[in-house]
C-alpha cells in the first residue's frame, strides 16, 4: 500500500502502481496519507508533481474498492484530459481498455457504455455534467473525483454542479482538489472550501523540510528597461490627448479628479453602472431602502443620477467612455509591447472611423493624433522599437551560450506579440534555434487559434528539442505538462497571483532554472508586478498552518458504496435498442431537474430574512397573488420542455437582435454570389465589435432564423433583411 511504504525506497510500490515508474517522493507520501479518507484540497507549487498525487490516491482507492469502484478525473480544458489520460496509462496497472476520455465529439450512447465499463474516467467537466443532468448514469458508483486546476470551483462553472451532485449520490464520497494557487484572499479560498466540502487543506511550498530536497532552485531576476525618448514623446501626446477626454468627466462630476492615475477599469465601471442602471432602474429605485441591489453599481452618486441631474447626453458618455478606454490601450501597447503592436491598433481605429464609429473618428481627427503617424513616418520602426526586444535577445543569447539552454518559454499578453517574438528569434538566431508561438483555440481576424492536436504536436516537438523556444499566451500557464524548462521569460509581469505561480513553476523542475520578468519603469509594469506579489503574499498567509483560519467542512457521514444500486447492467444492444425512450426520459429528468431547482430557491427565499423583511414593509410577490405552487410551476416547466399539448397561439413577431442584423447585412453587403468566406465575416465584424465567442452567438442566430446558411469555410446568404 502506498501510504505504507518504505521511505527509502527508490519508487513508489503498489499493486496499482506500474513497477518502477513513479520515483518516490517524502512530501507526495505524505499528502497521499491524509486524502485517504478526507475531501482535501492539495495546493502546491507547479511542477511538485500534483498529477503523481492524484495518481497515488486512485491507487489507494482501488485498494479499498478493487473490482467496481470508479474514479473520476475532471480537468477544464481537453489538451490537459489528453494528458492526464497519458498519466494514468503510463502510472497506474490496470487494463488500459479500462482507462477512457470523455469528449463532446462521443456520442452519448457510447459515452454510456464507457462510463459502465471503465474503471478511471478522465473528461471536462461540462460533457460529465451534461450526462448526470440527463440520467445517464449516476455518479453513485464513484469513489473518487479528481477536480484539476480546482480554483475554477466558483460561480456556475461545472465544477460547482459535480461537487454537490457528487455528495448527494455517493454514500462514500472522496474528494481530491488540485492547485497551484486557490485564490488572492480569504473569501476567495473559503468559497473554494465551500463548494468542494473540502475537509482537509494541505499547503506546501519549496521551503518545507519534506518538499526541499526534490526541488532546485528558481532565481528570479527583475530586467528593468527604460524607454527611448522618441517613444516617450509619443506617449506624452497620448497622455495629453487622454487628458482632454478627460475632462469631459471632471467637468460632470462623473469621475473623481486628481487621481494618481487612471485605468481602463475606471470607463468600464461607468459604462457599467449606466448600463445596468438602464437595464435594472426601476427595480434599483424601488429597492433603494433596503439595498437590495447595491451591488450593481459602482458609483457614488450614481451615474444616473448625474445625467438626470445635469441632462447629460447618455451616448455621448458611452462614446467618450470608449474613446478613453483605446487611448489607455494604445498607451499600454506602446509603452509595455512594441511600436507594432501600437501602430496596428491605431490603423483598426482609422478603419473604425471610416465606418463612422464616432468614439474612434474623435482620437483620429484630432491633431494628436497627426503628430503620432508623423513621428512615426520621420523616426522609423527600428529607432521606435521596444527596449524589451534586444533584452530577451540577449537572455536568449545568454541562456544558449552560458547555460547551454535548449528549451526557454517565453509568456506575452498578446498573441500578436508572440507571432512577432518568434519571426524575431527565427532570424535573428537562424540555423541555431528553432522558435514556435503556443497560443489557444479561439480563432480571431487574421490569426487562426490552435487546435487541440496542434497544441499537442508542438509540445512533442518542444519536449523532443525540435523546438527550442516557446513564445506563448496564457494558454502555456495551466496544467499542461512542459518539462524540461530552465528559462522562463515575461514579456510583462501580470496583475494575478495565479497566473504569476503558474508561469514562474514551469521551470526549475529539473534542475536550478531561471526566470526573467521584464518591467518597463514607469509604465504599468510597476504596478502590475507589485500586486500580483502582494496576492501571493495574502494567499500564502491565509493557506500557512494547512489553513486552520478557514471553516472547513465537518460531519460528513460515510458507509461503503452499494455497486447493485448503482449498475445499470445495459448491453450494446439494449443501449441502441432503446435509444428514443431514453431520450423522451432524459427530457422528463430534465424537466423535473428544472422544477426542483425552482422549488429550491422558492424554498430558499421564502424561509430567508430577507423575504420576510420586504414582506414585513408590505411587498406583495407574484407567487403570493397567483398562488404559484409546484404543481403549477411543473405544469409550466413540462411544457416548456414540450411535454405537453401546446394551445394555438398567433405567430410572434420575429426579433432580431441588433448585432444579427449587422451581420446579416455584412453579408448582403460583401458577397460575391450570395457566398462570403467565414475568414473575411469575422474580419468585418471585429470593426463592427463583433468578435471572439460574440461572433459565433449571434451567427448562429442569423442562421437559426434563416437568413443565412454556415459552411465549413463559407457563410450562404439565404435571405435579405
Amino acid at each position: 500500500m502506498v501510504t505504507n511504504i518504505d521511505e527509502f525506497s527508490e519508487y513508489f510500490e503498489d499493486e496499482f502502481i506500474k513497477d518502477k515508474k513513479i520515483h518516490f517522493r517524502k512530501y507526495q507520501n505524505n499528502i497521499v496519507k491524509r486524502c485517504g479518507d478526507r475531501n482535501s484540497l492539495v495546493v502546491l507549487p507547479t511542477g511538485l508533481g500534483k498529477t503523481i498525487i492524484g495518481v497515488l490516491l486512485i491507487a489507494h482507492r482501488f485498494k479499498k474498492y478493487p473490482r467496481h469502484g470508479k474514479v473520476l478525473i475532471l480537468a477544464p480544458t481537453r489538451p490537459l484530459v489528453a494528458q492526464h489520460l497519458e498519466s494514468c496509462e503510463k502510472f497506474i496497472d490496470i487494463d488500459e481498455n479500462k482507462i477512457n476520455s470523455f469528449t463532446g465529439k462521443i456520442p452519448p450512447e457510447k459515452r454510456l457504455l464507457l462510463f459502465n465499463k471503465s474503471q478511471i474516467i478522465i473528461s471536462t467537466p461540462q460533457v460529465i455534467k451534461n450526462d448526470v443532468m440527463r440520467g445517464r448514469y449516476d455518479l453513485g458508483s464513484v469513489s473518487l473525483i479528481i477536480f484539476d486546476e480546482a480554483h475554477r470551483t466558483k460561480g456556475n462553472y461545472a465544477y460547482n454542479f459535480l461537487s454537490k451532485e457528487y455528495m448527494k449520490s455517493c454514500s462514500d464520497p472522496l474528494i481530491l482538489g488540485l492547485t497551484a494557487s486557490p485564490g488572492k484572499n480569504y473569501e476567495t479560498i473559503q468559497e473554494l472550501c465551500d463548494n468542494l466540502f473540502i475537509e482537509n487543506v494541505i499547503f506546501r511550498t519549496y521551503e518545507d523540510e519534506d518538499v526541499s530536497e526534490y526541488i532546485h532552485d528558481i532565481d528570479i531576476f527583475l530586467k528593468q528597461v527604460d524607454l527611448p525618448i522618441k517613444v516617450l514623446e509619443l506617449s506624452q501626446i497620448i497622455e495629453s490627448l487622454f487628458e482632454r477626454f478627460l475632462r469631459f468627466f471632471i467637468e460632470r462630476d462623473l469621475i473623481q479628479p486628481h487621481k494618481r492615475y487612471y485605468s481602463k477599469l475606471d470607463f468600464l465601471r461607468i459604462a457599467q453602472d449606466l448600463t445596468i442602471t438602464l437595464k435594472y432602474g426601476d427595480l434599483i429605485e424601488e429597492s433603494r431602502y433596503d439595498g437590495s441591489f447595491g451591488q450593481l453599481t459602482f458609483t457614488s452618486p450614481k451615474i444616473i443620477d448625474i445625467v438626470r441631474e445635469k441632462q447629460l447626453n447618455i451616448h455621448s458618455i458611452f462614446s467618450y467612455c470608449s474613446s478613453c478606454i483605446s487611448l489607455l490601450h494604445a498607451k499600454e501597447l506602446l509603452e509595455t509591447q512594441d511600436i507594432r503592436l501600437f501602430i496596428n491598433f491605431l490603423e483598426r481605429l482609422k478603419y473604425k472611423s471610416d465606418q463612422d464609429n464616432l468614439s474612434a473618428k474623435r482620437i483620429t481627427h484630432s491633431d494628436h493624433f497627426q503628430l503620432i503617424d508623423s513621428l512615426v513616418e520621420q523616426v522609423g520602426l527600428d529607432e521606435l522599437s521596444h527596449p524589451k526586444i534586444d533584452k530577451v535577445l540577449s537572455l536568449l543569447h545568454e541562456e544558449i551560450d552560458e547555460y547551454d539552454n535548449g528549451k526557454i518559454l517565453i509568456f506575452t499578453q498578446y498573441r500578436e506579440m508572440a507571432d512577432f517574438l518568434k519571426d524575431k528569434i527565427n532570424f535573428v538566431f537562424k540555423g541555431k534555434i528553432s522558435a514556435e508561438k503556443f497560443i489557444g483555440q479561439t480563432s480571431k481576424m487574421d490569426d487562426k487559434g490552435f487546435t487541440q492536436i496542434k497544441q499537442i504536436n508542438i509540445l512533442h516537438q518542444f519536449r523532443r528539442g525540435e523546438i527550442n523556444v516557446l513564445t506563448a499566451t496564457s494558454v502555456a500557464e495551466e496544467g499542461l505538462d512542459i518539462p524540461n524548462v530552465d528559462a522562463i521569460i515575461f514579456y510583462e509581469p501580470v496583475a494575478s497571483e495565479i497566473r504569476l505561480i503558474q508561469r514562474r513553476g514551469r521551470t526549475g523542475r529539473h534542475s536550478s532554472g531561471r526566470c526573467y520578468i521584464l518591467i518597463t519603469n514607469d509604465t504599468l509594469d510597476s504596478p502590475f508586478f507589485r500586486v500580483s506579489k502582494r496576492k501571493e503574499e495574502t494567499m500564502n498567509s491565509v493557506l500557512r498552518g494547512d489553513g486552520q483560519n478557514l471553516d472547513l467542512a465537518g460531519n460528513i457521514s460515510r458507509s461503503n458504496i452499494d455497486f447493485k444500486s448503482h449498475s445499470k447492467g445495459l448491453s450494446d444492444f439494449e443501449v441502441i435498442k432503446n435509444f428514443r425512450n431514453r431520450r423522451e426520459r432524459e427530457k422528463e429528468l430534465l424537466a423535473n431537474r428544472s422544477i426542483e431547482e425552482i422549488c429550491e430557491d422558492f424554498d430558499k427565499f421564502s424561509q430567508s430574512e430577507k423575504y420576510q423583511e420586504l414582506k414585513n414593509c408590505g411587498v406583495s410577490f407574484f407567487s403570493d397573488v397567483a398562488n404559484i405552487n409546484k404543481t403549477k410551476i411543473k405544469q409550466r416547466v413540462l411544457k416548456m420542455k414540450g411535454k405537453t399539448q401546446k394551445k394555438e397561439y398567433k405567430k410572434r413577431k420575429q426579433y432580431i437582435n441588433n448585432n444579427v442584423k449587422t451581420l446579416i447585412r455584412l453579408v448582403e453587403t460583401y458577397n460575391e454570389n450570395d457566398r462570403i468566406a467565414i475568414e473575411k465575416l469575422q474580419e468585418l465584424a471585429e470593426f463592427e465589435e463583433i468578435e471572439g465567442k460574440k461572433f459565433y452567438i449571434h451567427l448562429n442566430r442569423a442562421c437559426y432564423l434563416g437568413y443565412l446558411k454556415r459552411g465549413n469555410d463559407f457563410i450562404t446568404l439565404l435571405k435579405e433583411l
